[in-house]
């Protein structure tokens, strides 16, 4: 079975959990088993489907014990892959030729909220600078079928060797490592399922680390910088984020005009979708996700906005640690 995601659907979490609890899915008949060279993780493994790398796979394949057991896969990277033709076939085949067949689980955000924890990710990633309502702009004129799920998945859907499991995301619905099981028919252990590492778990930004990668993207633009480029951006903002105690505060670019608005331009694709998956509606499978904007305005801070020109220097210097080019550039200017 591949856990494939989606993206921004605590996919770490579920991994992180995995591993806490190798040992307990064994007993209960869930192998979960890594490539030697991937640290433990299975992205490498999407990786060599998204390249059409079987031998790869064949190795893997061929290394798990005859066990007839259930073989957990896990890596959002899976989902986009999967939901081709041309790369799930050849995979459906090998797969049947070693004795294997495949069990697709997918979790599904709601598209406001989707897009929302989107926004904030690749913000945080220092990908771009660009305003929330900009960035909406561009995703549904650009990047709009990755949210249309009827769409997106259509081709899985009618993949008669493929069986499938859709899952709605939300805090609402429970843990999502367990909700996962129990679709697996997996009974919890008498002694519970073990925790995941919390030294692994994802840091939001918050509000103002939001605003503040902005202000850092923007001046890594006025440096000739792209953000994109460098390595490490994700866990220096998580340090400052940790570091100035953000991390609780959590970012909503969507007023309930804006959510409706988006809600309303997938709403027809979620129905036939959900009728397909679900046999009901959207909205009676997927809740509604509350929308109130949220986030910081410096000009309403205060004393407290005089602290960005200082926190954009001190991260521009750390991420200088991990980037030798950024080193230099920031030695011939103003901040080095």
């Amino acid at each position: 079975m591949i856990h494939a995601g989606t993206h921004k659907t605590a996919s770490s979490y579920i991994q992180s959990r995995m591993a806490a609890n190798r040992s307990q899915l064994e007993k209960a008949g869930v192998l979960v088993r890594y490539p030697a060279a991937s640290g433990g993780k299975h992205r490498s493994m999407a990786s060599a489907l998204a390249r059409a790398e079987w031998p790869i796979w064949q190795g893997f394949l061929r290394d798990l014990p005859a066990t007839g057991s259930l073989v957990l896969m896990s890596a959002e990277h899976f989902a986009q892959p999967l939901a081709s033709r041309q790369s799930r076939q050849p995979l459906v085949e090998l797969l049947a030729a070693e004795g294997f067949g495949l069990h697709v689980l997918l979790f599904l955000r709601d598209q406001p909220d989707y897009i929302n924890a989107r926004y904030v990710h690749s913000t945080r990633r220092l990908y771009h600078h660009m305003s929330f309502e900009s960035y909406v702009a561009d995703q549904l004129a650009h990047r709009s079928h990755i949210y249309d799920y009827n769409s997106l998945f259509s081709d899985l859907l009618s993949e008669p060797a493929v069986s499938y499991c859709f899952l709605p995301y939300g805090s609402c619905f429970g843990d999502p490592f367990e909700r996962m099981l129990t679709s697996l028919g997996c009974d919890e252990p008498e002694d519970g399922w073990r925790p995941a590492d919390p030294r692994k778990a994802n840091v939001q930004p918050g509000c103002q680390g939001v605003w503040l990668a902005q202000a850092i993207g923007e001046r890594l633009g006025q440096l000739g910088v792209q953000g994109q480029s460098l390595v490490k951006a994700g866990r220096v903002m998580n340090g400052i984020a940790e570091q100035q105690g953000w991390q609780h505060d959590r970012y909503c670019g969507f007023d309930p005009d804006g959510a409706a608005a988006v809600a309303a331009h997938y709403a027809q694709a979620n129905d036939a979708f959900a009728r397909q998956v679900w046999g009901c509606s959207w909205r009676e499978r997927v809740p509604e996700v509350p929308m109130q904007r949220r986030c910081f305005d410096p000009a309403a801070a205060g004393p407290q906005s005089h602290q960005k020109d200082v926190l954009v220097e001190q991260s521009l210097k750390e991420l200088a640690l991990y980037n030798p080019g950024l080193k230099g550039i920031l030695g011939t200017s103003a901040l080095g």
